[in-house]
């Protein structure tokens, strides 16, 4: 699920339509948790954290019902709660592969691939560990019905707009309340 459909979920829609959608996030966010599906979970925090829908005055109620979800994708400590949870997680599972990927350069960057021309073999198993706590969790897939209605959904969601026309959107759900000052001429008549 790309944080890109669910902008587009919240701006493109009529007004009860936004109302549903408003909720509906709470709702996903609990089966994806119980899922183990991390990177889902936080594409759906990271649309509702953007710039387009953080601005509309609604999302305000919907934010501070957010923050015990946000807890678990905490980046302070280095996303200690996440690592914690994945850790304990049992397979099937998506982890966010942000991080995985972020890990791997971290390693990458911040060691040598020699040391006093030999081969840093230190370096070579953090990069092992990382790879293998993916492979442990692509060896149990999820036994979840298949329901073509949401397969094509997903798979017709190939038109999505650029992050400016949904700014855009937004703009138009709420306008700028812009004030401008009077010149002398109108503030004498």
């Amino acid at each position: 699920m790309s944080k890109q459909w669910y902008w587009e979920g919240l701006l493109k829609k009529q007004q009860i339509l936004r109302c549903i959608l408003r909720w509906f996030p709470f709702t996903v966010l609990q089966h994806l948790r119980k899922l183990n599906n991390f990177n889902s979970y936080l594409a759906i925090l990271s649309a509702l954290d953007s710039a387009p829908i953080r601005r509309l005055e609604w999302q305000k109620t919907t934010s501070e019902g957010l923050e015990e979800y946000c807890t678990l994708i905490d980046s302070s400590s280095s996303f200690r709660a996440y690592r914690a949870a994945l850790a304990d997680v049992e397979p099937p599972c998506i982890p966010y592969l942000g991080l995985i990927l972020q890990d791997l350069t971290f390693v990458h960057l911040g060691n040598p691939d020699l040391i006093n021309g030999k081969v840093n073999f230190s370096k070579r198993w953090q990069q092992f560990n990382i790879l293998d706590s993916m492979r442990r969790f692509q060896q149990v897939h999820y036994d979840l019905k298949h329901n073509d209605d949401i397969v094509s959904f997903f798979n017709d969601f190939s038109d999505h707009l650029a992050e400016e026309a949904l700014w855009e959107l937004s703009l138009k759900i709420k306008p700028r309340n812009i004030t401008r000052r009077k010149t002398e001429r109108e503030e004498k008549t």
